[in-house]
């Protein structure tokens, strides 16, 4: 039984949600843990400045333990509170599942590849929606609100 316990407070973070604000992040993350879920706002600091060469904008990633992730789309989907709407969300589909800056962090050689792109201005950082791969660089402003509010942030 306790291992059982441990392995479950051993489970990765996933991401349930990304925010230019950090204090709209750390009000989803209260509201999850209000809810009773593992949440914490996460700031990959690490990967912004050494491994994506310091991207423009800074993002805070509201995650989740990767058990509890379904709980918690179902909880947003069907209690979604109103500092959703601040949240990154693909232009295309309004999705949350979007990756800033567009690089992989599992995989080094695309990582690699993508650096020498943008080292030699030939590429710059992007979004990448992970549900409909579309990719798109963020405007100036920092108003990402959702289009179509019906549409399902979490479609997989």
């Amino acid at each position: 039984m306790v291992a059982m316990n441990s392995s479950q407070n051993h489970q990765p973070w996933v991401d349930v949600a990304m925010f230019e604000d950090l204090e709209a992040g750390r009000v989803l993350q209260t509201f999850l843990q209000d809810k009773g879920l593992e949440a914490r706002t996460y700031d990959d600091k690490a990967f912004r400045y050494f491994l994506f060469l310091r991207p423009p904008r800074i993002t805070y990633r509201v995650q989740v333990r990767k058990n509890q992730f379904e709980g918690a789309t179902d909880l947003l989907l069907s209690k979604a509170p109103a500092m959703l709407d601040k949240a990154l969300h693909c232009p295309s589909c309004a999705s949350l599942r979007v990756n800033y800056p567009q690089m992989t962090r599992q995989f080094v050689l695309p990582t690699v590849l993508l650096h020498l792109g943008i080292i030699f201005r030939v590429i710059e950082h992007q979004c990448y929606c992970e549900n409909c791969q579309e990719m798109w660089t963020l405007p100036k402003d920092a108003s990402l609100h959702r289009k179509v509010r019906e549409v399902n942030p979490f479609p997989f």
